[in-house]
This record gives structure tokens, sequence and C-alpha cells, in this order.
């Protein structure tokens, strides 16, 4: 990944998608690759097959590189599955007596001290987020430098991960020849794509339905207060497909992609499909009624599941944006209808802007978290590269030192 371009790689459960894109020092973002190929070797967003996972890697980065006649060396890759957990901790410091005064090292060091928790041995810290700095008891400060204090506090987010699927991750890249700089949970990486500021600061829940799982990420006060990963996706919907019409699960993601709906009360009463039988049974004729009446209870148990893990949080009743919907599974026309349903709340489907370039390529729900990746890596760059190529590359090798010592 040069000083110009920035590379995300989005490993899901049903297609492996990596995006390049080129950045300007006006902050224009122009996208300049893509690649995608059917996720082999990969299940719940973990891989579980190296040669297989890397194989579906190796021909995505390819068919981008191709695109965009650049060689990739350094990727943003997102990281989901089961194994993610998230939790809010708070550390406390006191502010020395010789300056009464928070300086930019002692929100370093209150954040540090938030995530010096005790944690499995199996287990790393993906991400640590603050929310808001209490200072001498006054709360809801979100940046206290310069403030005059003797004691600072921090709440701040915690996002951690099992550390061998991460491991196995930088495994899969390194067999294809790239390095993983910066890791992003999905949800967070679709954020940053789908959200505006104010969606962020008013209060929103993303739910990102993928293949496999369905991640979500709660935003209130421009910042993370609540993540996590239900263990259900679009797969389930393809699997109840192939169940109820007694056909394969290949020819199930086909109908629910071209026919399903995920709303029964959307359905023509008169409108047939054929559905193929499987090895010599003849094809059968089905309403696109009876799609719908198996899609739509898989649908609302899994924005059931997400309600019931992120409604008993305080900021759930604060969310004056309501729901977006992001990833593959949220593409199905009804998807919304079931979500306000479910949630209660005013709800969208996630769209992607202030992109140029091959945007129209990628300008379709499942590569939201791609595109969120790009741009996170875009940020991280400009945040700590400084203002020339040597910092910038600087950078990214102690990042992958960084990750590289957690195992």
């Amino acid at each position: 990944m040069s000083s110009d371009f920035v590379v995300g790689l989005d490993m899901g459960t049903t297609k492996v998608a990596v995006l390049i894109g080129e950045f300007t020092s006006e902050g224009e973002t122009r996208i300049i690759g893509a690649g995608s190929a059917p996720a082999e070797g990969i299940k719940k967003g973990v891989v579980v097959n190296m040669d297989e996972a890397a194989d579906s890697l190796r021909a995505a980065v390819s068919q981008a590189e191709r695109m965009a006649g650049v060689e990739i060396r350094g990727v943003c890759a997102g990281v989901s599955g089961p194994h993610i957990k998230s939790f809010n901790s708070r550390g406390v410091i006191a502010i020395p007596t010789s300056r009464r005064e928070v300086c930019a090292r002692d929100v370093d060091k209150v954040t540090e001290a938030a995530r010096s928790i005790t944690l499995p041995l199996d287990r790393e810290i993906v991400h640590s987020l603050p929310q808001d700095f209490v200072v001498d008891n006054q709360t809801g400060i979100h940046d206290p430098v310069g403030m005059s204090a003797t004691r600072l506090e921090a709440d701040v987010h915690i996002v951690t991960a099992l550390g061998m699927p991460l491991e196995n991750m930088l495994k899969v890249s390194k067999k294809v020849g790239i390095e993983i700089v910066d890791m992003v949970f999905d949800p967070i990486a679709a954020a940053r794509a789908v959200l505006t500021r104010d969606e962020m600061n008013l209060g929103c829940c993303v739910v990102d339905v993928g293949g496999g799982v369905t991640n979500y990420a709660l935003y209130y006060g421009g910042t993370v207060r609540a993540s996590g990963v239900i263990a259900a996706g679009g797969v389930n919907v393809t699997n109840d497909l192939a169940v109820g019409l007694r056909t394969s699960a290949a020819v199930a993601e086909d109908l629910k992609l071209s026919h399903g709906l995920a709303l029964a009360s959307l359905a023509n009463d008169e409108e047939t499909i054929m559905v193929p039988g499987i090895g010599d049974r003849e094809p059968r004729e089905v309403r696109t009624q009876i799609l719908a009446a198996i899609i739509e209870p898989r649908s609302e148990e899994i924005f059931t599941m997400v309600k019931k893990a992120v409604g008993g949080d305080p900021f759930y009743r604060l969310l004056g944006a309501g729901i977006v919907l992001a990833g593959g599974g949220s593409k199905l026309r009804g998807m919304e209808g079931v979500a306000e349903e479910v949630f209660g709340l005013p709800v969208r489907v996630g769209r992607s802007a202030n992109l140029m370039g091959l945007s129209e390529l990628v300008d379709s729900a499942e590569w939201t978290t791609g595109i969120g990746l790009l741009l996170h890596g875009r940020d991280r760059i400009a945040e700590h590269g400084g203002d020339g190529a040597v910092d910038r590359v600087k950078w990214m090798v102690n990042r992958v030192r960084r990750i590289a010592s957690l195992f």
C-alpha cells in the first residue's frame, strides 16, 4: 500500500472483497480497483481452511490489482465472528499537582488505564474507543485537554477477539503475499461508510447483515456505545429456502436474490416462479408468496436477536436517528419494513457517499464494509502518517509488528 493508495479487505462468509482507493490532498477518495471472489474456507467470518481461504483472497486481490494497475502490499482488514466480545470500561488517573492541567499525554494514560483489564490469555483487544471523560466529577466532556483538574476519568468501549482467528487471518494474508496493517471490527467500518456525523451524534445503530453473522454498533454523542455479533445472517435465510422449497442451497440463493421478499405483504398473489428440482426431479411452480413466507420469519428473528442484545443499553432509548441497515443481507426488498416492525424506530438502508472513480461498481450494500475499511485506512494514514511517505510506511511497519507481537 503506497503513500497514495489505501486498500480495504472484507473476508466474509459468502464473499471476499478487496477495494483499492486513491486519496487526494483535498480529502477526496477515488476507487480505482475492486475485486471479489466466492468465499471458500471461511465460516461466520472465521477462517476454517487456510488453503481455500488463501485461494479466495488471491483471486479477489488479483482482480483488484488488474483493475487498478497497482500491486497490493498492505491492507486494512475487517474482523468479525461470534468470538468478538465488546464491553465498556473506565480508567482513572490523578493529574500531577505540579501542573493541574490535562494534556494529551494524560488522555493517552487514562485510556490505557481503561484498557488495563484482565483478559483470558487467548483474547486480544482490537479497539479501545474513548467515549466520554470526567474531570473532577464533571461529566460529559469530549475533549479534556487544557482543562484544570486533579483527577481524570475516561469511559472507553473495548472490542476484543480471540487471538487464533486473528492469527489465522494474518497467515492467510501472508500466503497471498500481503500484510494486514490494521484491523477494524466490521460494523465500525460499515458505520464509517454509511453514517453521517449528525446520525452519530443524535444516536443511531448500524445493523450489518452479513452472510454468516449480523454485526451491530450503537452510536451516540459521536462515539460507539455498544457493539456485538449475532451468529445468524443471510446464509440462514438461504438454508431455510433450500429446506422449504426442497431444492439445493445454490438454487435457493439465486431465488432469494432474484425473487426474495422479506415482507409477505409485498408479494403478488398471482406471481409464480419455477423452482428446479434436485437430481432428476421435475421443476415445480411456486408462488413468490411462499418465498416471502419463509424469508420473513427468519429476517424478523435476526432483528429480534439484535434488539435483545442491544435493547437493554441505556443509549438505545436515545436513538434519535433510528436504525441504518448495511451488508448484503439488507438488500432484500422489505427488509426495512421488517426492521421497523421489530425495532419500532425509523430505518433506512445505508449508502456510501462522497466516492469518486469506479464508485458505481461498488454502489451496493454488500460493499459497505469494504468501503468503510478503505475510508478508515485513509483516516489512519492521514492521522498517523505525517507529511511524508517515509512516516506513513514507518507507521504501517510498526502496526504490523504490533499485531504480530500479539501472538
